[in-house]
């Protein structure tokens, strides 16, 4: 029988680009290396890169002030990631995965190093279920109402940088990797598009950019609206999903004022609607009968969702001879509503749950640097906000006796309205301290407050990263940082539980700890070198030690993934990082092997069975998220100056199932080639037209992510089989 949350989960249940990031080191590839001090020369292909974060030069003069507003030197100075490992995309990387700038911005993550897929969107880096930080063009993004949320439309990117392993001080919570969108600003918005990308699968996705400069303004608006009868994870392996029928729109927008040389206000919004149908499975056996309905089949189950996302950032930056600092405010909406099947869902389930789920998060942003001397540039910088979470569901359930046996063939409902409410907190300092021209030490504090209606926690945090060039090719780094990592704002009290007693959505075990703040010990080493002018290489080791690990799960029907934590935990892996660029050929390799382990679910433990959690207290078990081994690679050719081929491939060693994670998905292997062609002027004048023909998953492997089991694993999910998609985007 399921769990109680199972149940109610199931449908109850920036400086703103003033400060824009760094950009990439190449435009021919992704680029991968530790953030460190630069070598004196450029590599190759490196030549628009920004300038070296040299505190030095920075107090010098030499690019303060003349890029700080209308280039990408001050987010640098402010927002480095110095000792952190970083792997950057652009518009170029891009447009050689499937779809290009049609595909989910996850599918562009998924090919960095230890980042490995999972269903429903979902990213799992470094041994993490998701523990992500979203910032764009420098301003933390709170987080969304769910790991299921993609309201981020790739077209938005002028880069985009993964940064993992041992942080700065200044990043915060969330802290398995920081995803760092830098939107299109500047000279890279006198760009404007209509697009049409659509094939198998009933997909077809128009969406279109406008954008521009005027004098003292910027302004960019991107749009989409996207419809597909594959919209979630086939549970089958058929090349027919179940209704599966999605329909989602984007808008983003993003205007910026330019004040005086020295500072800028921006203003960004966003926002996200989509409707989803809830896959369903053959053949399922009736677990209850339901007066007037003996002859119910799973496949005609009719469950949807709906999920909607709004925020808005206002941002303020300014440089003042050697201090520079961006401040903002943000606001962030979230709607999950799950509507249930109230004939199939109690006979098949014991429960047909409608739930509403909503957040709102408010918070405020600071980050600082000054530049003391040629040794020493200090940062300092807060962030607080505050969630509110609202979960109010309705479910029709049995009764039940002592042994679990229904005893009447109709449903009454219980109602529950439920609200969570937490303050995040932290702020911190830290020296980028230049000890020689080889060596640089970054060293820093931070302190952290999690202030929720179920859990009240603090901690101080060190952090160091040492960096060495050992010589204009090579460099070097170490570093320890101590993480603090609060849980969703999601909780179930004890009375909501115990209304489920007696009817046929009783939990599966009586234990309901709140869910608590994840402590860690993170240690991160690695080497990168740029082999020849084409070739580079990044390898790097990570191990993590964990008291109160977070872990998610999705216990029922509802796309809504739900918080629990280990008592200790470990995580450890290596990564190697390759990226290979000579003239129209570019190539990149990435290898990744991760090993977890966790024992004692100590929180929530209502959503587990008994002889399960006796089982994880007392043996050391593999997080469901595991994937030990993980590929991703591609080659691209740009040949005669206007066509483009490629070759993309992912492999994963399979995640983990059954009972207490103690089984393991087979391997998967999907191969994916594409070809664009750029039309250069013709009857629609003298604006190009480029036309893209992408092939996903060649040789059409039935590949599995998710069997339906395993910890917090509600059904089925498999990869999606050979499809053809074509698009055409026009340039004005």
């Amino acid at each position: 029988m399921k769990s109680i949350h199972e149940r109610l989960l199931s449908g109850a249940i920036c400086a703103l680009p003033l400060l824009a990031g760094p950009p990439p080191a190449s435009a021919q590839g992704p680029s991968t290396a530790p953030a460190s001090e630069p070598t004196s020369e450029p590599a190759p292909g490196t030549e628009n890169a920004s300038p070296p974060s040299d505190s030095a030069a920075a107090h010098k003069g030499e690019y303060l002030g003349k890029v700080v507003v209308r280039g990408d030197f001050a987010q640098q100075v402010v927002a480095p990631a110095l000792g952190a490992n970083t792997y950057t995309f652009t518009p170029k990387e891009i447009e050689v995965i499937p779809g290009g700038e049609n595909a989910p911005f996850q599918q562009v993550l998924v090919r960095a190093p230890g980042v490995v897929e999972d269903s429903f969107g979902q990213l799992h880096l470094r041994g993490e279920h998701a523990n992500l930080t979203y910032r764009v063009n420098g301003v933390l993004l709170p987080q969304p109402v769910n790991v299921f949320g993609q309201e981020l439309d790739t077209r938005i990117i002028s880069s985009v940088t993964l940064i993992d392993g041992t942080l700065p001080a200044q990043f915060g919570f969330h802290t398995a990797g920081i995803v760092d969108v830098v939107t299109k600003s500047g000279a890279t918005l006198n760009h404007n598009e209509l697009s049409l990308y659509g094939g198998m699968y009933n997909t077809i996705q128009p969406a279109f950019q406008v954008g521009g400069t005027d004098r003292d303004l910027d302004y960019f608006v991107s749009g989409s609206y996207s419809h597909n009868d594959l919209g979630i994870e086939n549970t089958t392996g058929s090349h027919t999903a179940l209704h599966d029928t999605t329909d989602q729109q984007r808008l983003f927008a993003y205007l910026s004022y330019h004040i005086d040389d020295t500072s800028r206000l921006s203003l960004f919004v966003n926002g996200s609607y989509g409707d989803f149908q809830i896959p369903d499975q053959k053949g399922l056996a009736p677990a209850f009968n339901l007066a007037g309905h003996p002859n119910a089949r799973s496949e005609f189950t009719d469950e949807n969702q709906k999920e909607q996302e709004y925020y808005t950032v206002l941002a303020y930056q300014k440089t003042v001879d050697k201090l520079s600092y961006q401040v903002s405010g943000f606001v962030r909406y979230a709607q999950l509503d799950f509507r249930p099947d109230y004939v199939n869902d109690p006979i098949f389930q014991g429960v047909a749950a409608a739930s509403d789920n909503s957040f709102a998060t408010y918070g405020v942003q600071l980050d600082s640097a000054y530049v003391l001397n040629d040794q020493h540039t200090i940062r300092a910088g807060l962030i607080a906000d505050y969630t509110a979470e609202k979960l109010n569901t309705s479910s029709a359930v049995f009764p039940v006796d002592a042994s679990g046996m229904q005893t009447s063939d109709s449903t009454f409902r219980i109602n529950e309205q439920g609200s969570n409410e937490a303050t995040e907190a932290g702020i911190y300092v830290q020296d980028e301290w230049k000890l020689t021209p080889k060596l640089t030490l970054n060293y820093g504090l931070r302190y952290d407050r999690f202030d929720s209606n179920f859990d009240k926690e603090g901690q101080l945090s060190p952090r160091v990263n040492a960096v060495y060039k050992i010589d204009d090719a090579t460099t070097v780094h170490a570093g320890y940082s101590r993480y603090f990592v609060p849980p969703p704002v999601q909780n179930l009290k004890l009375s909501a539980v115990n209304q489920f007693n007696n009817t046929s959505n009783a939990p599966a075990s009586s234990g309901d700890n709140a869910p608590k703040v994840e402590r860690s010990n993170y240690y991160d080493v690695g080497l990168s070198r740029q082999v020849t002018p084409a070739l580079a290489v990044n390898v790097d080791a990570f191990y993590k030690q964990a008291h109160q690990l977070v872990d998610l799960g999705q216990f029922g029907s509802a796309l809504i993934f739900a918080p629990y934590n280990y008592r200790e935990g470990t995580v450890y892996g290596a990564e190697l990082g390759t990226v290979y660029r000579e003239g129209g050929f570019s190539a990149f390799a990435n290898f990744s092997w991760v090993k977890t382990m966790a024992h004692d679910i100590d929180t929530q433990q209502f959503n587990f069975a008994d002889d399960e959690l006796a089982f994880i207290k007392t043996h050391n078990i593999k997080l469901d998220h595991e994937s030990e081994y993980t590929i991703s690679a591609g080659v691209s050719y740009t040949f005669l100056r206007d066509n483009r081929a490629y070759v993309d491939f992912l492999f994963g060693s399979g995640l983990r199932a059954g009972f207490a994670n103690t089984q393991q998905e087979p391997s998967y292997y999907p191969v994916n080639v594409g070809y664009e062609h750029i039309f250069r002027g013709g009857f629609w004048g003298p604006n190009n037209v480029r036309a893209r023909i992408d092939l996903v998953n060649v040789f059409d492997q039935s590949y599995e992510l998710r069997n339906g089991s395993g910890l917090g694993v509600n059904a089925p999910q498999f990869g999606q089989r050979r499809s053809v998609f074509a698009g055409i985007t026009y340039e004005f």
